[in-house]
């Protein structure tokens, strides 16, 4: 019996050991995530703004908006994630990057059929090389049911 416990007891220590290495390991990780890159970072730049408002508008009816977004510095502008807070609001971004002085488009389509009347406001959070963490982009309106 005593042959059986000793190799127990200095299994449960090692692996004892190796659950405070794995935290150690994962909390290495979640830093280095958090440290923002140093640089060189790109520009960005919405030359129409970075709200949009659709007006008044009725069920059945979708609405869309195309964000420019221009590069106005040296280093190419990479937009490596769009995402919006709704799934009532469908995004997509430029796929490759946006070379000095260059534009393109953040396509933003709303659909808010089946909402409550009234006014609303939605957030789109684009993420890229810059040094912001994130730019936002608002879109809002006034949603009214059909009247019939």
């Amino acid at each position: 019996m005593k042959k059986l416990i000793f190799p127990l007891v200095l299994l449960l220590f090692a692996a004892c050991g190796q659950k405070s290495q794995n935290a150690q390991d994962t909390q290495d990780i979640k830093d280095t995530l958090k440290e923002k890159p140093k640089g060189p970072f790109a520009q960005i730049e919405f030359p129409e703004g970075t709200e949009y408002n659709f007006g008044s508008y009725y069920e059945k009816v979708d609405k869309t908006h195309d964000f420019i977004v221009r590069n106005p510095g040296k280093i190419p502008l990479v937009i490596s994630k769009v995402e919006a807070a709704c799934p009532c609001t469908k995004v997509s971004g430029p796929k490759k990057p946006i070379l000095e002085g260059q534009t393109d488009t953040i396509h933003v389509r709303y659909d808010g059929n089946g909402f409550l009347d009234g006014y609303y406001l939605k957030h789109i959070t684009v993420y890229a090389n810059i040094k912001e963490e994130a730019v936002e982009l608002v879109i809002s309106g006034t949603y009214h049911d059909n009247k019939e």
